[in-house]
């Protein structure tokens, strides 16, 4: 009986580095396929644009990277991120080992933020930040599992949802401002909020929230320009986008200066850049601004709506909203406040 038993326990060191080789391998495959999948996200133009997404793309940031990085480390050493001894390891992952994993990470992440414009999307730092900030979180969730102390553990536990906070705080907040922007709607702009000049971009032109005047309310924007440049002024580029069922467009502007100005307003739909943004395709006109006095802007989406030349705009699909002033001789100042759609 015991040499029937030990017939049958041969085979075991056999077949444990073969199985050990085939796990080594499949693991690695997996690995190699969560490295492919981070940057094929982080590369493809998704179709979707807008504040909202731009702000739950930005949110996704640590979080994905450190579902990664964890994924990664459990497929390697299992126990390392708190999984039972059961699961086999195929590397340990010592302290070393997963500095070196956090770099290759960040390094990953870096890479292909340089390469997103190329393929039409916006490299951004902050991005880059978060995602370190993610894959330092799961390095720290790893350490935390590693030290017998339960002072430490949790020490370590909370750094690493504080560094998911850290790269997280922001979106959260854009994400309730654009909440407000649609609340408010059909206020288009009211500047009461600072975080309603991120639905702004500034051209050839500084933009900021000031109180020296207002309509309603206690702030408004103000844009200053310098004299030689072509079009100095800032574009609404996150609105709203149905107007269809507006019946005109409202604004207060202040000319605070001691020369008068001709404040230029375009508005286009999102099919306006097709035509390689001609300005036979958008709508387009002027308004004066004497010095001291308050103009009050009314534009009725009847104009709007027939303003391109081959055809109507779409009033469900408003892209931008652009003030500027045409090559400005001297430098040049003006405030706008209570950007509203009337006609409900």
């Amino acid at each position: 009986m015991g040499a029937v038993e030990s017939a049958m326990t041969q085979p075991e060191p056999v077949l444990a580095p073969i199985r050990s080789k085939h796990l080594y391998l499949g693991r690695s495959l997996i690995v190699a396929g969560i490295a492919c999948l981070l940057a094929i996200v982080l590369l493809f133009p998704f179709p979707m644009s807008g504040r909202y997404w731009t702000e739950l793309f930005n949110l996704a940031h640590a979080p994905s990277f450190l579902l990664a990085f964890l994924l990664v480390v459990g497929l390697f050493d299992p126990a390392c991120i708190g999984l039972p001894q059961s699961w086999h390891r195929i590397l340990p992952l010592g302290t070393g080992r997963l500095i070196v994993l956090v770099t290759v990470l960040i390094v990953l992440g870096a890479a292909c933020e340089i390469l997103q414009g190329s393929v039409g999307r916006s490299p951004s730092v902050s991005d880059v930040i978060a995602n370190g900030c993610g894959v330092a979180a799961g390095m720290f969730w790893c350490l935390s599992r590693q030290l017998r102390t339960r002072a430490c553990r949790i020490g370590f536990s909370l750094i690493a949802v504080g560094l998911l906070f850290a790269a997280s705080w922001s979106p959260i907040f854009e994400l309730h401002d654009c909440y407000l922007q649609h609340k408010d709607f059909p206020m288009l702009a009211s500047f009461e909020r600072p975080r309603e000049l991120h639905m702004w971009c500034s051209n050839e032109a500084a933009i900021h929230q000031t109180t020296k005047w207002s309509t309603q309310g206690s702030a408004s924007l103000c844009v200053r320009g310098a004299a030689g440049t072509e079009y100095p002024g800032a574009k609404l580029q996150w609105p709203i986008h149905n107007w269809n069922e507006a019946t005109s467009l409202e604004m207060d502007v202040f000319n605070p200066g001691d020369n008068p100005l001709t404040m230029a307003i375009s508005i286009a739909d999102e099919f306006h850049a097709a035509s390689g943004n001609a300005t036979t395709d958008r709508f387009g006109t002027s308004v004066e601004l004497p010095s001291g006095q308050p103009v009050h802007v009314r534009i009725e989406l009847t104009e709007v709506r027939n303003a391109p030349a081959s055809r109507r705009m779409d009033m469900t699909r408003i892209e931008s909203l652009n003030l500027f002033i045409v090559r400005p001789k001297t430098d040049i100042m003006f405030m706008v406040d209570s950007i509203r759609l009337v006609g409900f």
